[in-house]
């Protein structure tokens, strides 16, 4: 585990401002979703660790009639972009901290030859899709 937070650290002093965790709901929080599985529920995010162009979240989600936790990796097209484009959801053992955040999307990295400061990616010029109000 140790060697894991110096990682973070690590790339932390290499990545600057690009280097980003946010976490949006507490253990508590969490348990408490699982315990009262309401029969809606719609996916939400637990947290969020942004690494230059890449990003990985764990979102929570009910799936077959339980509340899961899942891990997301997001991969940008362009370094300057906003727009996030989902790559990848391993299905490793969640586990909500910095560190293991960061250890799963490092071997993301290493496995798919991706990059933390370059895009590997051609430019997507998308086109911008209208909310559809049908489906709110």
């Amino acid at each position: 585990m140790l060697e894991k937070i110096i990682f973070a650290n690590q790339m932390k002093n290499e990545l600057g401002e690009r280097y980003k965790y946010e976490r949006y709901l507490s253990d508590r929080e969490i348990r408490k979703i699982k315990r009262k599985n309401p029969s809606r529920f719609n996916l939400k995010t637990v947290s969020s660790l942004t690494a230059g162009c890449l990003k990985i979240e764990i979102c929570i989600f009910k799936l077959d009639g339980k509340i899961q936790l899942g891990y997301d990796i997001f991969v940008k097209d362009d370094p300057e972009s906003f727009e996030w484009i989902c790559y990848d959801s391993p299905d490793d053992k969640v586990i909500v901290s910095e560190a293991e955040m960061l250890s799963v999307l490092d071997r993301i990295v290493k496995e798919k030859e991706l990059s933390y400061t370059e895009c590997c990616f051609e430019r997507i010029n998308g086109i911008l899709v209208k909310k559809d109000t049908d489906f709110e």
